[in-house]
């Protein structure tokens, strides 16, 4: 190669490189980050990801120029919650101070996240509305071995809230049924817990009564959301299985749909599962 060549290449070379710093050390400006945010999702231990609405909360950041700014947090049992806050920008972050408090935002792609001891919040500019899972009616004429399979939850509703299990509630169920029997694991926390069940059809229900006693995998103290002495399951006309802590699947609906304005607490607990499909 000659002199010329070479001195060509490397010129060339270097307004690459160039190019690709540039790319590289963009730097975060106010203009990226003044205007209003909105809390469009919530991860757990970065597994599950779920809507904030999930837990009847909306949150929103105004970040205003000047270093100031306010969020507001809101729920279904309380009035708005106002904080002020500073702001700066550190790189690619924005460093967030509020009563001593200090929090670090990253930005990218458009969206700012934020780290709260294991909980990520990611807010954008533009709101998300909440669209919770809205269960299909239960089955009516269903046989006993319709519900055999072996069924993971996915999602669970409790206290006005529906999150996914394993969340909030430190909590998963698996069940394998077959022919009217059944074995469940529950895991709470670090507390793991085996269970043999065994019932029938009473009209679309499957009921099951345990025939055995709790098969605890730890010390941990034994407590359970609900009892699993019996346990009532439908099947559901999108496909999914469904226990309730209710006595009656279509009862429950009938008294949502007519229920009025009132104050007091829904303690009926819905796990709801999905089937393994084996290839």
């Amino acid at each position: 190669m000659s002199k010329r060549m070479r001195f060509w290449m490397m010129g060339v070379l270097g307004v690459m490189m160039a190019g690709l710093v540039c790319v590289n050390v963009y730097a975060l400006d106010d203009k990226d980050v003044v205007g209003t945010w909105y809390a469009n999702s919530l991860t757990i231990d970065g597994l599950n990801v779920f809507h904030p609405g999930a837990i009847m909360m909306e949150m929103s950041m105004e970040i205003k120029e000047g270093g100031k700014g306010e969020v507001t947090t809101s729920s279904e049992e309380s009035e708005p919650d106002v904080d002020e806050f500073e702001w700066k920008i550190d790189g690619d972050n924005i460093i967030i101070t509020s009563d001593d408090e200090v929090m670090e935002g990253v930005y990218s792609d458009g969206t700012i996240s934020i780290d709260l001891d294991g909980m990520t919040m990611t807010l954008g500019q533009e709101k998300e509305e909440y669209e919770p899972y809205e269960p299909g009616k239960a089955l009516e004429d269903v046989k006993l071995e319709d519900f055999d399979g072996e069924w993971n939850s996915t999602l669970m509703s409790a206290f006005g809230m529906q999150v996914p299990t394993g969340t909030l509630f430190d909590m998963k169920l698996d069940v394998t049924i077959s022919g009217g029997k059944a074995t469940l694991v529950t895991t709470e926390g670090e507390t793991e817990t085996t269970i043999e069940l065994e019932g029938e059809l009473d009209q679309n229900a499957l009921i099951l009564n345990a025939t055995t006693e709790k098969e605890v995998e730890d010390d941990s103290e034994d407590y359970s959301l609900f009892s699993t002495d019996t346990m009532r399951f439908y099947l559901l006309e999108d496909g999914k299985l469904c226990f309730t802590t209710g006595d009656d699947l279509d009862a429950e609906a009938a008294d949502a749909e007519t229920e009025e304005d009132d104050d007091s607490m829904d303690w009926t607990i819905k796990v709801y599962f999905d089937k393994l499909v084996v290839e």
